[in-house]
């Protein structure tokens, strides 16, 4: 009796497992993100607002904030997300659409805020035209809102459009994982104006 019942115990087991298994599902992609300006109308910053499903309200928001004056530049990078979420990666595609085909140079000012371990892993690289950002992992920043702080060192001659295409991986906890896939893109548009030695720099303007 007793090896039947544990026979029982152990096919119900199975079948549970079989059940949730089937459950899983492939990962949602949001491709189609709100474009919100800053709140403040002197501050330059854009958002892509990705919405989650039906009633949920919003899902993520990633902010780009590229700060005018000479090079180096600083541009500020910001992801927030829903409590239920972890953000597990990043990439950031840097172009000058209206350049040579050379792309700008970045560096990380400082890693993210907060110095708590482990820390986020981070790498900068260049791919044709791109300047990119790939962030691996976010560490114990996964569940927080996460900031980012770039710098532009070299940029196109000549160009004056900056465009940034974020890919998010963000993952909802639970019983069963959900991963979803957020993709969007933001532009901004550079006016010329002299920096303190008489050079003309690109600065970023409140249009695009």
């Amino acid at each position: 009796m007793r090896r039947r019942a544990f026979l029982a115990s152990a096919l119900t087991a199975a079948s549970t497992l079989t059940a949730g298994c089937g459950s899983i599902r492939s990962p949602t992609e949001h491709t189609d993100p709100v474009v919100e300006p800053d709140d403040n109308p002197r501050d330059r910053g854009k958002y892509l607002q990705f919405d989650g499903d039906g009633d949920d309200g919003d899902l993520a928001t990633v902010g780009v904030d590229p700060t005018s004056g000479p090079l180096p530049r600083p541009l500020a990078v910001s992801i927030s997300h829903s409590r239920d979420t972890e953000l597990r990666s990043l990439t950031q595609r840097f172009t000058a659409p209206d350049g040579d085909g050379s792309p700008p140079r970045l560096s990380l000012r400082g890693p993210f805020e907060g110095g708590r371990r482990p820390h986020p892993s981070v790498s900068l690289f260049r791919d044709g035209a791109a300047a990119v950002v790939e962030v691996h992992r976010f560490g114990e920043l996964a569940d927080e809102t996460a900031f980012l702080n770039l710098a532009v060192t070299e940029w196109p001659e000549s160009a004056r459009r900056l465009a940034v295409d974020s890919t998010v991986e963000l993952v909802e906890t639970g019983v069963f994982e959900h991963t979803h896939v957020l993709d969007g893109e933001l532009e901004f548009d550079f006016f010329a104006e002299p920096d303190a030695d008489g050079e003309t720099a690109g600065t970023p303007s409140s249009s695009g």
